[in-house]
Protein backbone atom coordinates (compact mmCIF):
# COMPACT_ATOMS: atom_id res chain seq x y z
CA UNK A 1 0.00 0.00 0.00
CA UNK A 2 1.66 3.77 -0.85
CA UNK A 3 2.18 5.68 1.46
CA UNK A 4 -0.30 8.92 0.94
CA UNK A 5 -0.18 12.36 2.79
CA UNK A 6 -2.61 13.17 5.40
CA UNK A 7 -4.51 15.70 3.39
CA UNK A 8 -5.10 12.62 1.14
CA UNK A 9 -7.24 11.04 3.99
CA UNK A 10 -8.85 13.86 4.61
CA UNK A 11 -10.25 14.85 1.78
CA UNK A 12 -11.25 11.50 0.90
CA UNK A 13 -15.10 12.24 2.67
CA UNK A 14 -16.85 15.19 3.07
CA UNK A 15 -17.11 14.65 6.66
CA UNK A 16 -13.63 14.34 6.92
CA UNK A 17 -13.12 17.43 4.88
CA UNK A 18 -15.39 19.51 7.00
CA UNK A 19 -13.80 18.58 9.73
CA UNK A 20 -10.47 19.30 8.99
CA UNK A 21 -11.62 22.83 7.50
CA UNK A 22 -13.33 23.18 11.26
CA UNK A 23 -9.78 22.66 12.27
CA UNK A 24 -8.13 24.89 10.50
CA UNK A 25 -10.30 27.89 11.17
CA UNK A 26 -10.41 27.04 14.87
CA UNK A 27 -6.54 27.19 14.61
CA UNK A 28 -6.27 30.34 13.04
CA UNK A 29 -9.12 32.45 15.01
CA UNK A 30 -6.60 31.01 17.92
CA UNK A 31 -3.96 32.28 16.37
CA UNK A 32 -5.67 35.50 16.04
CA UNK A 33 -6.44 35.57 20.29
CA UNK A 34 -2.53 34.83 20.96
CA UNK A 35 -1.40 37.97 19.08
CA UNK A 36 -3.95 39.93 20.89
CA UNK A 37 -4.64 38.96 24.53
CA UNK A 38 -2.10 38.95 27.43
CA UNK A 39 0.29 36.43 27.20
CA UNK A 40 -0.90 34.75 30.86
CA UNK A 41 -4.72 34.80 29.66
CA UNK A 42 -3.11 32.98 26.20
CA UNK A 43 -2.40 30.39 28.56
CA UNK A 44 -5.11 29.77 30.67
CA UNK A 45 -7.73 29.95 27.68
CA UNK A 46 -8.08 28.73 24.03
CA UNK A 47 -10.61 29.11 21.26
CA UNK A 48 -13.50 26.76 21.30
CA UNK A 49 -15.34 27.69 18.31
CA UNK A 50 -17.40 30.65 15.91
CA UNK A 51 -20.74 29.95 15.23
CA UNK A 52 -23.47 32.34 13.96
CA UNK A 53 -21.22 35.37 14.69
CA UNK A 54 -20.63 34.06 18.25
CA UNK A 55 -17.06 33.51 19.29
CA UNK A 56 -16.66 30.53 22.09
CA UNK A 57 -13.66 30.84 24.39
CA UNK A 58 -12.88 28.52 27.13
CA UNK A 59 -11.46 29.21 30.41
CA UNK A 60 -9.33 27.79 33.07
CA UNK A 61 -11.56 29.06 35.91
CA UNK A 62 -14.03 32.32 36.66
CA UNK A 63 -11.40 34.67 37.50
CA UNK A 64 -9.69 33.85 33.83
CA UNK A 65 -13.34 34.50 32.46
CA UNK A 66 -13.96 37.65 34.51
CA UNK A 67 -10.67 38.93 32.79
CA UNK A 68 -11.72 37.90 29.05
CA UNK A 69 -15.02 39.03 30.03
CA UNK A 70 -13.37 42.53 30.13
CA UNK A 71 -11.13 42.27 26.74
CA UNK A 72 -13.68 41.65 25.36
CA UNK A 73 -14.51 44.37 23.03
CA UNK A 74 -10.64 45.02 22.26
CA UNK A 75 -10.51 41.00 21.68
CA UNK A 76 -13.75 42.02 19.36
CA UNK A 77 -12.05 44.82 17.03
CA UNK A 78 -8.64 42.60 16.84
CA UNK A 79 -11.08 39.81 15.28
CA UNK A 80 -12.86 42.44 13.38
CA UNK A 81 -9.79 44.05 11.49
CA UNK A 82 -8.72 40.38 10.82
CA UNK A 83 -11.76 40.16 8.59
CA UNK A 84 -13.31 37.33 10.69
CA UNK A 85 -17.21 38.03 11.06
CA UNK A 86 -17.72 38.35 15.22
CA UNK A 87 -20.37 40.12 16.72
CA UNK A 88 -20.20 38.62 20.24
CA UNK A 89 -17.75 36.82 22.38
Amino acid sequence: MPAHKIDFYLKSSPSLRRLADQARRTAELQQVFLKNAPQPLTQACCVKQLRAGTLVLLADNAAIAAKLKQLAPRLLTAYQKQGVEVTSI
